[in-house]
């Protein structure tokens, strides 16, 4: 009796290994086509967005073929290992393998930013666990059931996207020790680039790029405030690569809102609205062959449209104008 059970275990035990060693396989070439996918996604993001590589779209197209060249030793050995528990020669699917992988991850990119959280690492292996699947199976079966896990992974990713921004934006919130999100005022000015929101214990600063030559040069300032502060006090302007304390005259022209400059100078505007006072200066616009005047006026309309416009920061909004994610314990959970 003894001797037929340890024959019936010793059974099981050899069945399990093969199937643990193929699902090991099937695991491995996975991963490795999440990992050597990284490569030619990111020249094929930069190639859509036109940006990011400093030698242009050809710079991008060169990025992609040679992240897909070197992505092919990994697959190799990945393919030897399928081989070996499933029986399966992969060698001929190779180029269409490694292709599908980055297509599948480019796609997800698109709709969920990495980052390096665990949440993130998660979603961003299941794309090329489908593809592995359907490429060692082979079967109808397996082909649609990678063809909804897919959908299932892109249809969870524009959630996952939005818990990770709220999650980023309160636990900015917290870190910084910013007292209400009302302060986080979003302010657009054409043309400009807004650099991280900055919080001192008093108020909250941004400043916005321009592109001046070979660098940026700081050319508007926005500083928010709790309470109802002086609106004719002094400003903040940037200039270049510094800032300066300006006191321009002051005029009310509506309730809650003061022009700051002269009929020949636009400096910026004043708003006080949601129990925070906004002051904005600066912002680039072309003069043409107007008078000073003219310019002046023409800025003096646009400034009083972009303060107008201003919101409190959603999840969104503070995701890319905050600056770096936390490093708190949730934050690399779920970011």
């Amino acid at each position: 009796m003894t001797a037929h059970v340890e024959q019936a275990e010793s059974r099981a035990e050899s069945a399990g290994r093969p199937r643990t060693a193929r699902w090991a396989g099937l695991l491995g070439l996975g991963l490795t086509g999440a990992v050597v996918s990284v490569i030619p996604v990111v020249g094929a993001q930069s190639w859509l967005e036109g940006s990011g590589v400093p030698f242009g779209l050809l710079g991008a197209a060169v990025v992609v073929l040679l992240g897909l060249l070197v992505g092919v030793p990994p697959m190799l050995l990945a393919f030897r290992g399928v081989q070996r528990t499933w029986g399966t020669d992969m060698k001929p699917l190779l180029g269409r393998v490694l292709l599908a992988d980055a297509l599948v991850m480019l796609l997800l990119v698109r709709l969920l930013p990495f980052h390096w959280g665990v949440l993130s690492c998660l979603v961003y292996c299941l794309p090329a666990l489908c593809v592995a699947w359907a490429s060692i199976v082979r079967s109808r079966t397996a082909v649609l059931a990678a063809v909804v896990g897919l959908f299932a992974v892109y249809a969870v990713a524009v959630p996952v996207r939005g818990l990770q921004q709220h999650v980023a934006a309160e636990q900015w919130l917290r870190s910084h020790a910013v007292p209400s999100r009302t302060l986080a005022q979003v302010v657009t000015l054409p043309g400009m680039t807004q650099e991280p929101y900055t919080w001192d214990g008093r108020r909250l600063t941004a400043l916005f790029d321009f592109p001046a030559g070979p660098m940026d040069a700081w050319m508007g300032a926005e500083v928010v405030t709790p309470g109802t502060t002086d609106p004719c006090g002094p400003l903040l302007e940037a200039d270049g690569d510094t800032t300066r304390s300006v006191s321009p005259p002051c005029v009310h022209e509506a309730p809650g809102l003061w022009f700051r400059g002269t009929p020949q100078d636009a400096v910026g505007y004043v708003l006080q609205r949601d129990g925070v006072t906004i002051t904005l200066t600066g912002g680039v616009w072309a003069q043409g062959d107007e008078s000073d005047s003219a310019y002046a006026a023409r800025r003096r309309t646009a400034l009083r449209e972009v303060i107008l416009a201003a919101h409190t920061a959603t999840d969104a909004d503070l995701w890319a104008r905050m600056g770096s994610t936390p490093t708190s314990l949730l934050a690399r959970l779920l970011l």
